[in-house]
């Protein structure tokens, strides 16, 4: 799949088929986390692959974001002690960023391998981590809840009036 294909293409899915992903095509998607772009090499984050579905209705509960059930879900971590070690203060901000684009890394090869995913922010940050056996100094950033698509949604409009040339306010950069 071309690169182009996945950004404008990629839907936030809400429905799953109650079909397992495996655990290695789970692990695949986190090491795309890995490659994401990370400001100073910090690289603050961890990811927990979770395709037990008796874990999932754990995390599902405390997550009101999740509307349907996954076949997997993807912790993904923000090393608040490594990114304050290196950033100081603004670490913790930092290394929100660096997941950010860790999680867009996970979704874009999600999608290139058949499956479909939705960030999900609204959850009990600490039931989660005390779910997975995470360390204090771990903030569980995000979730990707990722399966097999029980939907195709449309794709939304977007607003091309936001993008500038040169200056903010400035238009000539519509496609």
């Amino acid at each position: 799949m071309e690169l182009k294909e996945a950004i404008f293409n990629r839907r936030s899915i809400r429905s799953f088929l109650e079909k397992p992903v495996g655990r290695e095509l789970i692990k695949e998607i986190m090491y795309a986390g890995i490659h994401a772009p990370t400001g100073g090499n910090i690289q603050p984050w961890a990811f927990v692959g979770i395709s037990d579905p008796l874990v999932i209705k754990k995390i599902r509960v405390i997550s009101p974001g999740m509307l349907d059930e996954p076949a997997a879900v993807i912790c993904v971590y923000s090393d608040q002690k490594k990114a304050f070690e290196k950033a100081g203060k603004t670490g913790e901000v930092l290394a929100l960023m660096d997941c950010a684009m860790a999680a867009q890394n996970i979704m874009l090869r999600a999608f290139d391998l058949g499956l479909g995913t939705c960030v999900i922010r609204s959850f009990n940050q600490s039931a989660v981590r005390v779910i997975t056996g995470a360390p204090e100094h771990m903030r569980p950033e995000l979730l990707i809840a990722t399966g097999y698509t029980d939907e195709k949604p449309a794709l939304p409009a977007r607003d091309t009036g936001v993008i500038y040339m040169e200056a903010y306010g400035r238009r000539g950069a519509k496609k």
